[in-house]
């Protein structure tokens, strides 16, 4: 049976807050937020899930996955890679899927997770249901209305990454627009 909603205790009131996200073991509340204090337009936050169902002390995931830009659609996997959607990182246009993740020293890579998940039109919300298949959202051509939900199913090693250091990504294709990087 459904209850009436009400609002989180990890929410601010004059706050925009959207996209939440548990973590696979449900300990973790991720969520996108423009609340004072972040480092630009949305930000991505955590808090703990408490043993009484509330929720304990928010805190900025920070710059390095945070920009002066939008982070948001948070989505954790069971690995603990962490797939967000930025328009601040360096990408193909828009908004693009980046995925980061922490190596056994604890340094953080982020890589955009590129082409054909990432367009130039906005591309956010992935989401994935094992590890080779999964949903996502975009505003690419072709859809049914502004933003819709696209499936997709791929092989792990068939991924291209995009350098997100590079200001630019150029996409190199044959005469039938097959891309040849």
């Amino acid at each position: 049976k459904w209850t009436e909603p009400q609002i989180v205790s990890a929410s601010l009131p004059n706050a925009w807050e959207s996209t939440p996200c548990f973590s696979a073991d449900d300990k973790i509340l991720y969520f996108a937020s423009n609340r004072v204090g972040g480092y630009g337009g949305i930000d991505i936050y955590r808090c703990a899930v408490l043993e009484n169902g509330k929720f304990g002390t928010v805190y900025n995931l920070g710059s390095k996955i945070n920009t002066s830009g939008n982070e948001m659609s948070p989505f954790i996997t069971g690995d603990g890679k962490r797939y967000f959607a930025s328009d601040g990182h360096a990408g193909l246009g828009g908004l693009d899927i980046f995925v980061a993740a922490k190596d056994s020293t604890r340094n953080i890579t982020i890589e955009n997770i590129g082409y054909p998940i990432n367009s130039s039109y906005d591309d956010f919300g992935l989401v994935f249901t094992s590890p080779e298949i999964g949903y996502l959202t975009s505003n690419k051509p072709g859809g049914k209305g502004d933003d819709d939900i696209y499936y997709f199913a791929f092989a792990p090693d068939s991924r291209k990454k995009v350098n997100y250091n590079l200001l630019v990504y150029t996409q190199k294709n044959d005469e039938e627009g097959n891309d040849i990087d």
